[in-house]
């Protein structure tokens, strides 16, 4: 397995415009909910998905007797590949 090296290794995701930025911002809302219901109806910690040149992370965080999600909405990111 060939691991990646940052940043050599690494390549920009720019968005091919293929929707406009206020599709783009509904998409973004509109993943962060389905993420969410996922992960409640699932009881799982955390959740990722990309699409076009974003990505998104979801963390359930636990700290004594309650619990958030946290977000993070990354744009134009940098993304290195391994294969198996």
């Amino acid at each position: 397995m060939n691991i990646p090296h940052y940043p050599e290794d690494f390549h920009e995701c720019e968005r091919g415009k293929r929707v406009t930025d206020e599709e783009l911002k509904d998409k973004i809302n509109e993943e962060i909910s389905k993420m969410i219901e996922h992960m409640k109806k699932f009881d799982t910690t955390n959740h990722s998905v990309s699409f076009e040149d974003v990505l998104i992370i979801i963390d359930k965080i636990v700290e004594d007797d309650h619990s958030y999600f946290e977000i993070s909405v990354s744009m134009q990111h940098s993304r290195g590949i391994v294969t198996s």
